[in-house]
């Protein structure tokens, strides 16, 4: 674990959270979330802080 990597989780993590609202107003009145690019654009997100995530667990 390193400077760069912890950024790069915070990022990632930044990332996610700002697409969430949107990708929730595609939400249906039985709680689904119909596809749209808002959550394609979460799920991408979701990868790419699991794995940022993977990385700080990795030994330097």
């Amino acid at each position: 674990m390193n400077v760069t990597t912890i950024k790069k989780a915070r990022d990632e993590a930044k990332r996610f959270l700002d697409l969430l609202p949107d990708a929730l107003t595609h939400e249906s009145s039985d709680n689904r979330i119909w596809p749209s690019p808002a959550r394609s654009a979460l799920r991408r997100a979701s990868m790419d802080l699991t794995r940022a995530l993977a990385d700080l667990r990795r030994p330097s």
